[in-house]
C-alpha cells in the first residue's frame, strides 16, 4: 500500500539531491552542448548521434527566456537532467515492485541505480544519457508488460519509447535485439509474433526514420545518400573508437564498470552485486522466461558493443543499469539462505548496498563538481586575465577550448584537434591552418598565446586514453616543427608555478613601445603589397619591389604626441632610393600630409634611418598604423628591412 506514496517520495528526494549536487565542473561534451544551445539557431543543433538533445535544449532555453531568464541555459539544462534522473529512479522502483512484488527489493535496486556514480553524475551534468535512460526504463517496463500479457497496443507503445531512446542516443538502436527476443518468446504462434513485431517496429521506424530523414533532407538540405550516410556514421569512421577486443579492452571493461558503480571502491561494490545476484538466482529464475531472456540479451548486446567501442567510458554503461536493476530486484525478492529467519535479510542487504554507494559517491561527486578545485578553470582564468577579446589562444586541446569562450568570452581558441578535424586528418593542411590562424591574428593586431603542450604534445599517461596527437598518429617532433618558425617571436608569460607553461606573441600595440618589429624573427602581422617577391631571412624581410610597393603594419592606435621619431633599419640595392613613411589615420587611410619622404643609401649594408615625426603631430593626433614604401617603383633591386620601431618622446618633451 505504501508503495503508492513511496514512488513520488523517491522522486522528490532524488530531485532535491540532484539539484543540490549539480556539478560546477563540466565535461567537454557538456560544454559543447550548452555553447551550441546558447549560440546556434535550432536548425544547427541536430547531432546525428543524439538527434533530440540539441533541439530539446533550444526549447528549454526558449522557455527559460520567456520566463525572463537572461544568460546561459547551463543551469536549466542541468535542472532538466536532474528531474529526468529522479523520474527514472521512481520509475525503476515501480518497475521492480511490479515485477517482483517486493517493495524492499525494488527500493534497494532503485536506490542502487540512483546512487551509482555514473547515473548520479550524468543526472547533475549537461549530457544526453539521462534523458535516454528514462526512455529505456519506460521501454523496459513495457517489455515486462509484454512478457506477462502480450498485446499489440503495448508493443506499439514499446516502439514509441524505443524511438525516443534512439533519438536520445543512436546506440540505443541496440535495444531492438532484446525487444524482439522478448516479443518472440512471449507468444507461441508465429502469426502472433509477426503481429506484435510489426506493432513494435512500425512506430519505431516511423519515429527514428522519419526524424532522421526530416533532419537530413529537410533541415540540413542533403541531396545525396552518401552524404546522409557520412553524416550518420561520421564518428564510427574516425578510427578513434572500436578496434580489436584485447587485454586492454577487457581491463577497460573492468575499469568502466567499477567506476560506473563508484569512482572509489566500485570494484568491491561490483563483487557484492555479483554475490547478491548469484545468491538470489532462484528469484531471477522465476522471472517470466521471455523477460529474463530479454534482460540477459540486453546486457549481452550492450556489453559486447561497448566492450568493442569504448569500455572504460562510464557514460555508455548507464544504459545497462535498468536491466541490471530488475535482475537485482528479483534476486533480492527471492527466498534463499539469507532469509532463513524470514526477516528480509536479502532486502536489507540490498538497501545496505545502496547505502554504501551513497556513502562512497557523495564525496566523490562533491569533489568533482567543486569549481574551486578545477585546475582547468584556474588555467582559463589566468589566460583570460592575460588576454583580450580577439587574441588567439592555442591550447593543448581539452575543455579549455570551451571554458574560455563559455566563461570568459574568449572565442578565438584553437587547438590541434580542431585543425585536424577541419583538414580531414591531413597534418600538413592542419599545420597550414594553425599558421594561418596565427598570421591572421597578428595581422589584425591581436596577441597570440600558445601552450607549450600544444607545441610539443606529451604522450598520454599510462592507462589513460590516447591524446589527440596520438589518435592522429602525430609525434611531438612533427607538431613542434609546425611552430618552429614562431620561436624567435614567442615570449614566456607569467602564470602560477603549478599551471602549464604558455608563451605569447604580444599584440601589435604592445610591441610599439618595447622592441618594435624585428623582421629577422618574422613578419609580426605586417603585410606586403606591390612586390614581386618577398621572403623572411636571417637578415630581415627581403622584398623585390614592383610598382608602388608598401609594407603595412597591423592596426595600431597611438598618440603622435608620445612619439619623437620612427626608426627604420634596412639595406637597399635598388637604383631608386625615394622612400616614404606614412602614418595612417585612425581609419587606416593614407595621406601625403601625414607622411615623411627620405632618401635611401644604396648598398648591402644595413643603415639606420631616424625619421622625426614632430611636425606631423601638429596635423595628426592619433595614428592608426604605419605604412612604409621603400621606393616608389621597383627596378629589379632588393630591399631588406631589418626592423621598424618607434622612439618614445621623453617625459620632459625633449629628445
Amino acid at each position: 500500500m505504501y508503495s503508492r506514496w513511496l514512488a513520488p517520495l523517491l522522486g522528490v528526494v532524488f530531485v532535491v539531491l540532484y539539484l543540490l549536487t549539480l556539478t560546477k565542473v563540466h565535461t567537454y561534451d557538456a560544454l559543447s552542448y550548452v555553447l551550441d544551445v546558447d549560440r546556434k539557431p535550432w536548425p544547427e543543433l541536430f547531432h546525428p548521434h543524439h538527434l533530440l538533445y540539441g533541439p530539446l535544449g533550444a526549447l528549454i532555453r526558449w522557455l527559460a527566456a520567456s520566463l525572463g531568464w537572461q544568460g546561459s541555459a547551463e543551469l536549466w539544462l542541468q535542472a532538466v537532467n536532474a528531474l529526468a534522473g529522479a523520474a527514472g529512479v521512481a520509475l525503476l522502483f515501480l518497475l521492480g515492485r511490479a515485477v517482483t512484488g517486493s517493495t524492499i527489493a525494488a527500493l534497494a535496486a532503485a536506490l542502487s541505480v540512483g546512487w551509482s556514480y555514473a547515473y548520479w553524475y550524468y543526472a547533475v551534468e549537461i549530457e544526453v544519457y539521462t534523458l535516454a535512460a528514462v526512455a529505456l526504463i519506460a521501454a523496459l517496463w513495457l517489455l515486462a508488460v509484454i512478457a506477462r500479457r502480450p498485446r499489440w497496443q503495448t508493443a506499439c507503445w514499446l516502439g514509441v519509447a524505443h524511438g525516443v531512446a534512439v533519438l536520445g542516443h543512436q546506440t540505443n538502436a541496440l535495444l531492438a535485439i532484446p525487444a524482439l527476443v522478448t516479443i518472440g518468446l512471449a507468444v507461441g504462434a508465429h502469426r502472433d509474433r509477426l503481429r506484435l513485431g510489426m506493432a513494435y517496429l512500425l512506430p519505431l521506424g516511423f519515429i527514428v526514420g522519419g526524424a532522421y530523414l526530416w533532419v537530413a533532407l529537410g533541415v540540413s538540405g542533403m541531396r545525396r545518400w552518401d552524404a546522409v550516410w557520412a553524416w550518420l556514421t561520421g564518428y564510427a569512421r574516425t578510427g578513434f573508437w572500436g578496434g580489436a577486443i584485447d587485454g586492454a579492452k577487457l581491463a577497460g571493461l573492468g575499469k568502466g564498470w567499477s567506476e560506473t558503480l563508484a569512482m572509489n571502491g566500485g570494484a568491491i561494490v561490483g563483487v557484492l552485486v555479483c554475490v547478491l545476484l548469484l545468491a538470489g538466482w532462484r528469484g531471477i529464475a522465476r522471472l517470466p522466461r521471455s523477460l529474463l531472456a530479454g534482460l540477459l540479451s540486453w546486457l549481452l548486446v550492450y556489453g559486447l558493443f561497448f566492450l568493442w567501442w569504448e569500455p572504460d567510458n562510464i557514460e555508455f554503461w548507464i544504459a545497462s543499469l535498468p536491466p541490471l536493476a530488475v535482475l537485482l530486484s528479483a534476486a533480492l525478492a527471492s527466498r534463499h539462505a539469507l532469509d532463513r529467519w524470514r526477516t528480509g535479510v536479502a532486502g536489507v542487504a540490498g538497501v545496505a548496498l545502496a547505502g554504501a554507494l551513497l556513502v562512497l559517491n557523495v564525496p566523490a561527486l562533491v569533489e568533482r563538481g567543486d569549481a574551486n578545485r578545477d585546475l582547468q578553470r584556474r588555467i582559463a582564468a589566468a589566460l583570460a586575465e592575460l588576454s583580450q577579446p580577439g587574441d588567439l589562444i592555442i591550447v593543448a586541446d581539452g575543455v579549455l577550448e570551451l571554458y574560455l569562450p563559455h566563461y570568459w568570452g574568449r572565442d578565438t581558441v584553437y587547438g590541434l584537434n580542431q585543425a585536424m578535424t577541419a583538414s580531414g586528418g591531413d597534418w600538413p593542411a592542419a599545420c597550414a591552418l594553425i599558421q594561418q590562424r596565427i598570421e591572421t591574428a597578428l595581422a589584425s593586431g591581436y596577441a597570440v598565446l600558445i601552450a607549450d603542450a600544444a607545441q610539443r604534445p606529451a604522450p598520454a599517461p599510462p592507462g589513460q586514453p590516447p591524446t589527440p596527437a596520438e589518435r592522429f598518429g602525430l609525434t611531438a617532433e612533427q607538431v613542434a616543427a609546425c611552430y618552429a618558425p614562431l620561436q624567435a617571436k614567442l615570449r614566456p608569460v607569467a602564470l602560477a608555478d603549478d599551471l602549464p607553461s604558455y608563451r605569447m606573441i604580444p599584440r601589435a600595440n604592445a610591441l610599439l613601445w618595447t622592441d618594435g618589429w624585428d623582421f629577422r624573427a618574422g613578419r609580426w602581422g605586417w603585410r606586403a603589397a606591390g612586390v614581386v617577391t618577398e621572403v623572411m631571412t636571417a637578415a630581415g624581410w627581403q622584398v623585390t619591389p614592383a610598382f608602388d610597393p608598401a609594407l603595412i603594419s597591423p592596426p595600431l592606435l597611438f598618440s603622435l604626441a608620445d612619439v619623437a621619431a620612427v626608426e627604420v633599419r634596412l639595406a637597399a640595392t635598388t637604383t631608386a632610393r625615394d622612400a616614404q613613411l606614412f602614418l595612417l589615420d585612425p581609419a587606416g587611410q593614407t595621406s601625403e600630409a601625414y607622411s615623411l619622404r627620405f632618401t635611401l643609401t644604396q648598398g648591402a649594408t644595413v643603415t639606420t634611418y631616424r625619421l622625426d615625426v614632430t611636425a606631423l603631430a601638429e596635423r595628426l593626433d592619433l595614428a592608426g598604423g604605419l605604412r612604409f614604401d621603400p621606393v616608389s617603383t621597383g627596378d629589379g633591386g632588393m630591399v631588406i628591412v631589418e626592423s621598424i620601431r618607434l622612439i618614445r618622446r621623453p617625459a620632459g618633451g625633449g629628445e
